[in-house]
């Protein structure tokens, strides 16, 4: 009896031991390590949060300034000045008496004459470029059978979050 007693201690002192030499020096770096996994697992939502937002800001943009594109377009071809002027930024003047549109850019004053014969059929969508959260610049093109006219539109956006054209570029 005494030595199975003696070996039943024996046995249990060396489980005992075996058991918490090894687990336990590893238990802190499995949750270190799943720690750390979280909290880049929580940056990577972070980032993918906001981009996300800033893509679907950017698809917003494009289609709020692709309608003002194509009212004013229709506004130059009918000499609408009240809706050129209500939708215009202080960069831009509408001369009645020319028909054109005198764009004050940092690159310089354009005067574009109004466009004229523009259609979905001869219109192209050419891309989008947000220069920043308040300014883009949506690239169109008049293509003609014998060649194409470049057409940037500039915009920026007002305090009350609105886009307001803000100049025409074009190479025709």
């Amino acid at each position: 009896m005494r030595k199975s007693r003696i070996l039943l201690i024996w046995m249990l002192a060396l489980f005992l031991t075996a058991c918490s030499s090894s687990d336990d020096a590893s238990l802190p770096d499995v949750q270190e390590r799943e720690r750390k996994d979280a909290i880049d697992n929580e940056q990577i939502q972070k980032e993918k949060d906001a981009k996300d937002t800033k893509e679907q800001e950017e698809v917003e943009s494009l289609r709020e300034t692709l309608n003002i594109t194509f009212k004013l377009m229709a506004a130059m071809q009918s000499n609408n000045y009240t809706y050129l002027e209500s939708v215009s930024s202080s960069n831009i003047e509408i001369s009645q008496q020319n028909n054109t549109i005198i764009s004050k850019l940092e690159q310089g004053d354009y005067e574009v004459p109004f466009l004229q014969n523009v259609s979905l059929n001869n219109l192209e969508y050419r891309g989008f470029n947000p220069l920043d959260s308040d300014r883009v610049i949506l690239h169109m093109a008049i293509v003609w059978s014998d060649g194409n006219s470049a057409l940037d539109f500039y915009f920026i956006r007002s305090e009350e979050g609105n886009w307001l054209f803000n100049g025409l570029l074009t190479n025709g």
